[in-house]
């Protein structure tokens, strides 16, 4: 990378924090921010009470005695000893903030997570401005545009998804970006060397392990390398595709068993499997009456996210056809590791897609095709049209997430209810809600395990099924909140 570029992306990249500063270290409220209120908590809970203590594995509820699940309350599969996990996905997007708030020697917080969540968004934009290179080093679709990678990079850096979810919000289905855009590069530099031997076999194979620990897109990676792989060996023989496809298995298939044997230390082997059983069912593909409105609100999740760049990328493919199909087999090796991941991934989890962080995979592909459309036109034109599709981001992520409503209530209410319930709860009560249903935002700020019951006489069997004396009933009443103690008599 020349240096000039690397001074840009760097200046772009501050300029986007400065955009999105207002939002940093707010209350944690609306906007999946609930995402990085359970990261917390199991962050808090492995500092707390030790990272053996949990067996490794994301506890989302509190250990104390009072904040342990009673008998009766609850049969999900992710219970063991009174604490729920979180199995969802596999632990490496745990295990890295966990380990730098352990090495800083600071508890785990809302703004040291958002920072964490920060630095990875540039190394994402530096690894797709690579990509971008790697392509028009090999017969691109704009063998003068040298200045599409920087384009890609600073696109990546302003659109409306990219934008929150690399900073406000963090879990392991954003998170996982981050691996899989290293993944997509180091493929395209072992095809594009066409070197022998196992050294991008086995580099191939380790950033798809480290993508796989980090989320299920990663095993969409693995079938696309695979796949990919096996359909070059099938025209050359070449045993050097039969190395690809090896590594493809080991990658995902030891992530995925370190995922197993992680998870298993809390749960047994029957208890896992009806867990990821009912995770499908809420949020595999249907299909019903209701497939048609969930295509249109994966496509409204799109508009949302990146619609500037979807126009241009459009632009490129209605005046550029020509072009990107006499590209080199490169680009078309792009286009399956960037995009067949994502359509594998919306069309198995449709219910999953409806989620709008979920268009964050198709993040690269788009950006990547809109440099390219850019870079095509006259210089002056194509920094204009650069500086026009940013803009038009940010206005978008401003749309979305109110830049002046830092203190407004929506953003302040759960956070207040919480501190309230935390600093009103005596460690020896447990705290029950009636009416509502407490957002882990809520449990985050008052660091205990809410329960939430239909009524009085139900708080006290809990109590009794607990063990423990006395609680504290929070009852919403039409906005309005009292609270009560009682005892288990």
């Amino acid at each position: 990378m020349p240096r000039r570029h690397l001074l840009w992306i760097l200046l772009a990249f501050a300029v986007s924090v400065g955009v999105r500063s207002p939002l940093i270290d707010r209350p944690l409220s609306a906007h999946h921010e609930y995402c990085t209120a359970l990261v917390l908590i199991i962050l808090h809970n492995w500092q707390v009470d030790g990272f053996m203590h949990h067996h490794g594995a994301p506890a989302i509820t509190f250990s104390g005695p009072a904040d342990l699940i009673p008998p009766g309350y609850t049969d999900a599969p992710g219970l063991r000893d009174g604490v729920l996990y979180y199995l969802s996905h596999p632990p490496l997007a745990y295990d890295l903030p966990h380990m730098l708030f352990t090495l800083t020697g600071s508890a785990p917080n809302a703004l040291g997570l958002q920072l964490f969540n920060l630095l990875f968004h540039l190394l994402t934009a530096i690894a797709l401005y690579l990509i971008v290179r790697e392509l028009l080093t090999v017969g691109s679709l704009v063998p003068s545009g040298v200045e599409a990678p920087l384009f890609a990079a600073v696109l990546y850096l302003f659109m409306p998804a990219s934008l929150w979810f690399h900073s406000n919000v963090y879990m392991s289905d954003m998170f996982v970006q981050n691996g899989w855009v290293w993944h997509i590069l180091v493929v395209l530099r072992m095809y594009r060397s066409n070197a022998t031997g196992w050294k991008w076999p086995l580099l191939a194979g380790l950033t798809l392990f480290i993508t796989t620990c980090i989320s299920w897109p990663g095993v969409w990676a693995g079938v696309m390398l695979f796949f990919i792989a096996f359909l070059r060996w099938w025209r050359s023989r070449d045993g050097q595709e039969l190395r690809v496809m090896l590594m493809a298995v080991l990658g995902v298939g030891l992530a995925l068993g370190y995922t197993a044997w992680r998870w298993l230390q809390v749960v047994d082997a029957d208890a896992l499997i009806a867990y990821f059983t009912g995770r499908y069912a809420d949020r595999g593909t249907a299909v019903g009456s209701g497939l048609w409105s969930r295509l249109v609100e994966v496509l409204a999740n799109y508009r949302t996210g990146y619609l500037p760049v979807i126009l241009v990328a459009l632009g490129l493919a209605l005046f550029r056809w020509r072009s990107v199909k006499a590209a080199s087999a490169h680009w078309w090796l792009f286009l399956l590791l960037a995009a067949g991941p994502v359509l594998l991934d919306h069309m198995l989890l449709l219910q999953y897609a409806g989620h709008d962080f979920a268009a964050l995979k198709g993040g690269i592909l788009l950006c990547a095709l809109a440099a390219i459309g850019l870079s095509v036109l006259r210089a002056r034109w194509a920094v204009g049209g650069l500086i026009a599709t940013c803009i038009a981001g940010m206005l978008y992520f401003y749309r979305t997430n109110p830049i002046g409503s830092r203190d407004d209530e929506r953003f302040t209410t759960q956070q207040e209810q919480g501190l309230g319930i935390g600093r009103a709860a005596k460690s020896d009560e447990m705290v029950f809600t009636i009416g509502f249903t407490p957002e882990p935002q809520v449990q985050w700020y008052a660091e205990r395990t809410l329960f939430r019951v239909d009524g009085v006489p139900q708080a006290k069997d809990l109590l009794r099924a607990q063990g423990i004396e006395r609680g504290l009933v929070v009852t919403d009443h039409s906005g309005l909140q009292t609270m009560e103690r009682i005892t288990a008599e």
